[in-house]
């Protein structure tokens, strides 16, 4: 008679539903090999869909043999377990490999009366295996530093790339907490926010200044996730670094060539127009002051002595400058000969009348330029910021006149801007009026300025330009309106609008011609702020039948300044869709460079006040070609703007630059007049 399972019927009774639902593969044999229970995982495994194995599945060659002399020394005593290295089978068109784990069983009596066998899939098992070590495998040599620490924040593990940035070995950090890298320098706030974010549950991104083992200081761009256990409970840290020092050293280089004059070390005039703006975006009950003061006669100063002579009278001028003035205000260079001030919280005009006369005063002072001594004087324009206006270039432009009024006066004096503004304010509203019904009055219209390739001079595509022709003032000028219409929020269908037409017209020549292109369209903040911009564009793409990548879409540094987050995930929605993402203007705004990384653009274009006096200024050919390198480097395209010269397009040409736009090649003008030279491919 048959040695038979149950050994303990009680037992296996209780066990039986835990069994079946186990993702083990599970069956009882009894001695002489027959199966006599099979869970369901083991069923899917051999592809046995209907009802119980066959009890003498096992006992088949060439296996049957095998099993049966293990089974005997489990019932002799001399072994508790086996292993049947491989069971090799095949259902229908389904090939299975399994592995086979046996372990005695007992009856009541303590007498062996089978064996519960474990069955493994080997094919999955060594799959799992292979894509273990791949991603071992991917961690060890990925080209960022990786870091396991515990839930306390000790490291069990790092990769070769940690080493390689931070100096240490594996022996040395294990065990010990990142805090060995810790510079001192990082702002005590972000690791309150890291680990507050993390006991969240939540991933971390952020920027930490770090400390190598030789003492030498680095910046990294960290990302720390936790890892839960199967009940919710964080038990690990997994953190990826990379050591953006090299990036961030490229933003110090050309926030300094950006912002700061080489000459005199003072602000230029896009660090004066940054401040000025964030003074605007405060409100202050104090006076407030912008002073434009331009040198007398310093013409000659560098016709008789020489430009040496000239910057070594600017270098003087700037110190006597910055002694005039207190701490908090701000001092810049805007070129050549002409500096600029910005005063805040001052508490009457006739303390800034007494501050103005001392800076007069000193700057009269004699100069010891080389060998020579010097004297000028100076003329200064003075325009009350919140007062006489409220934005950048009209407070540029009431300082200038104010400026040229003390010249008139007899020079080394000051004059205080006094024109009225009604006649500007009542433009203003006329332009709003009839900027609201410009748009169905058929008064907008796009002007089309060609892209081309820097190196063939073929059109790679084109910039739509918004016009406004005034049925009464003609032509009024871009930066005229628009900001009325971002201001009232006319911008919103404007910019419909524009993107409707520009991708009609560019559905126009897909149809005509079939060598690729793209349609470049400025989008606005307030488009940013519409909730359903991109409901828009997928509209008018749908109407108009244009795939996404011939499509391009410009915003402005500015744009990123506020809801990066937010901002940047728009962009991705829009890149997903084949468009093209360009950063308008680069250079000139508020972009963080850190950012950059993280930003889903495509492509920077280079603003023509950079590329207007290349390759005859040194900054802006530092600042253009630091650009192009930066941009190489994080794998993005660029395009120069405002190219007139041959000179200009072949600088660009060098540093690697292969797209332009600009008068060179033509001003904007109707797609009409295009037309003609896109056909001959022009």
């Amino acid at each position: 008679m048959a040695n038979t399972l149950p050994c303990n019927s009680a037992l296996v009774a209780q066990l039986l539903p835990a069994l079946e639902h186990s993702p083990a593969g599970i069956c009882l044999l009894d001695l002489d090999g027959r199966c006599h229970y099979s869970n369901r995982t083991l069923r899917r495994l051999l592809h046995h869909t209907e009802g119980e194995l066959p009890q003498d599945l096992f006992l088949q060659a060439p296996l049957g043999s095998l099993l049966k002399k293990n089974l005997a020394h489990l019932a002799s005593g001399r072994q508790h377990a086996f292993s049947l290295s491989l069971f090799r089978g095949r259902h229908q068109h389904h090939s299975f490999s399994l592995q086979l784990n046996a372990s005695v069983l007992y009856d009541e009596q303590r007498k062996v009366c089978g064996c519960l066998v474990l069955a493994i899939d080997e094919q999955q098992y060594h799959q799992r295996e292979l894509e273990l070590r791949q991603l071992s495998s991917a961690v060890e040599n990925s080209g960022s530093a990786v870091v396991i620490t515990d839930i306390s924040g000790r490291i069990e593990y790092v990769n070769s790339r940690f080493c390689d940035i931070t100096g240490y070995s594996l022996q040395e950090v294990l065990g010990q907490t990142p805090a060995l890298l810790r510079s001192g320098e990082t702002d005590p706030t972000t690791y309150r926010d890291l680990w507050r974010t993390i006991r969240a549950n939540r991933k971390w991104r952020g920027t930490l200044r770090n400390r190598r083992k030789d003492g030498s200081l680095y910046w990294s761009m960290q990302s720390i996730a936790p890892i839960s256990n199967e009940k919710g409970s964080i038990t690990h840290l997994v953190s990826v670094g990379d050591d953006i020092t090299q990036l961030k050293e490229y933003q110090s280089q050309l926030e300094q060539l950006a912002y700061f004059d080489p000459l005199t070390e003072l602000g230029n005039r896009r660090a004066f127009r940054q401040n000025l703006d964030q003074i605007l975006e405060q409100p202050s009950e104090q006076y407030r002051a912008l002073l434009l003061i331009d040198l007398d006669h310093f013409k000659k100063v560098n016709d008789t002595m020489g430009h040496e002579a000239g910057d070594l009278m600017l270098k003087t001028v700037a110190n006597r400058l910055r002694f005039c003035i207190p701490e908090q205000d701000r001092v810049f260079r805007l070129g050549g000969d002409e500096f600029s001030i910005l005063i805040d919280n001052l508490d009457s005009l006739d303390t800034l009348r007494e501050r103005v006369s001392e800076m007069i005063a000193l700057l009269s002072q004699p100069m010891d330029i080389g060998t020579h001594e010097l004297q000028t004087s100076a003329s200064i324009g003075i325009t009350l910021i919140g007062i006489d206006a409220c934005d950048n270039s009209g407070l540029l432009r009431n300082a200038d006149l104010a400026m040229y009024r003390a010249k008139r006066a007899g020079r080394n004096t000051f004059a205080f801007f006094n024109h009225s503004m009604n006649t500007e304010a009542r433009r203003t509203l006329t332009l709003e009026h009839d900027l609201r019904h410009s748009l169905e009055q058929g008064e907008l219209h796009l002007h089309y300025q060609p892209q081309v390739d820097l190196s063939s001079g073929q059109i790679i595509g084109m910039e739509a330009l918004l016009r406004w022709q005034h049925p009464i003032d003609g032509n009024i000028p871009p930066d005229e309106f628009i900001p009325i219409a971002e201001e009232t929020g006319m911008i919103l269908p404007i910019g419909r609008w524009v993107l409707e037409q520009a991708c009609q017209t560019a559905a126009r020549i897909r149809r005509l011609y079939t060598r690729p292109f793209r349609m470049a369209v400025n989008l606005s903040a307030r488009q940013f702020e519409d909730s359903e911009l991109i409901l828009q564009v997928d509209q008018i793409l749908a109407d108009t039948g244009l795939p996404g990548n011939y499509l391009e879409l410009e915003i402005t540094e500015s744009l990123l300044v506020n809801n990066f987050g937010h901002i940047n995930d728009i962009l991705r929605q829009l890149r997903r869709r084949g468009i093209t993402i360009a950063v308008d203007d680069f250079g000139t705004g508020y972009s963080s460079l850190n950012y950059l990384k993280k930003l889903e653009v495509n492509q920077l274009k280079i603003d023509r006040s950079f590329v207007q006096d290349i390759p005859g200024d040194r900054d802006d050919v530092a600042i253009t070609s630091t650009i192009i390198l930066m941009a190489r480097q994080l794998g993005l395209d660029v395009i120069a703007e405002g190219i007139e010269t041959e000179q200009q397009q072949q600088f660009l040409l060098q540093q690697g630059c292969r797209t332009g736009q600009g008068f060179y090649f033509s001003r904007p003008v109707p797609f009409s007049q295009l037309q003609q030279r896109w056909s001959h491919g022009t």
